[in-house]
């Protein structure tokens, strides 16, 4: 939906989308570098796999391989429960980030439909539907449970009728789509605040001409106050909200970094070991 003509951009300059771009492609970044660091850890796990079966076949050849195994267990378990938690916090951030960023979008379409007109032909909920553009709601919305009925067409006690939609995906590319769509609706907005300003002058101009207009100037001018005061907010909430995500998430990257260093590859070894200078000969005496 297009919104009401705006009669200044002075709220629109505040709005910093190429700001708000380039934090989420920090955002990014570091969780496509952890991707890089996961792969690590299931490649150290796989590796102490592998040198756990030998070190079996050494044993039963009747080598003495001490307490090795169960050092060697303990550390891939370790590894194992490092490498199911980043996995699992990876995909819990993301999905965290999306659905307040979806709460946060969908309060300044509200706030914008309180005051704009519904078309002819359109219910508020169709313009609000509009307004998102697409977006994956969130939470995911209640489809038919299939499991909820039985193949001959009787219910199945005990389970929900309906469950949230398996199939409803929570990413970057999402999340960026939340973004763009934060920003038109907060331009809408911007305009839509506007217009106020178009009709206080109309009723000052009325009442000096003796038309009675009661409270009208002074509701509209505290209407119009209480949005901008809200829509700055936003403004000020959303570059907070993004900058705490992207510090977040460089402290998860710096601490998968750390674990995922535990175990070096035969390659990374040996460049290591090239780049290390030559000690010097020891003077001849």
């Amino acid at each position: 939906m297009t919104a009401i003509k705006p009669t200044d951009s002075a709220l629109r300059d505040k709005i910093k989308s190429d700001e708000y771009n380039t934090v989420l492609n920090d955002i990014n970044l570091q969780y496509t570098e952890m991707d890089k660091y996961i792969g690590n850890l299931e490649s150290d796990i796989v590796s102490i796999k592998d040198f756990e079966n030998s070190l079996v076949a050494d044993r039963e050849r009747g080598y003495d391989v001490g307490t090795s195994l169960d050092t060697l267990s303990f550390q891939k378990d370790s590894l194992q429960i490092d490498l199911d938690f980043f996995i699992h916090m990876k995909e819990v951030y993301i999905q965290k980030l999306y659905g307040d960023l979806y709460k946060y979008c969908d309060g300044i379409i509200e706030n914008a439909l309180a005051i704009e007109e519904i078309p002819n032909g359109f219910t508020r909920d169709q313009v609000r539907e509009r307004k998102f553009r697409g977006v994956v709601q969130y939470p995911p919305k209640e489809i038919p449970n299939p499991a909820a009925t039985n193949p001959d067409g009787s219910v199945n006690e005990g389970l929900p009728s309906t469950i949230p939609d398996p199939y409803a995906t929570y990413d970057m590319n999402g999340i960026f789509t939340v973004i763009s769509t934060i920003v038109v609706n907060l331009r809408e907005l911007a305009d839509d605040i506007g217009t106020f300003t178009d009709r206080i002058n109309i009723a000052s101009e009325r009442e000096s001409r003796g038309f009675s207009v009661g409270n009208l100037i002074m509701n509209l001018e505290g209407q119009q106050q209480k949005l901008t005061l809200e829509f700055d907010t936003y403004i000020e909430r959303l570059s907070k909200f993004l900058d705490q995500n992207k510090n977040f998430s460089t402290r998860c990257l710096n601490r998968i970094q750390m674990i995922s260093t535990e175990i070096v590859t035969a390659e990374e070894q040996a460049a290591t070991l090239q780049s290390e200078p030559e000690p010097e000969p020891a003077p001849v005496p």
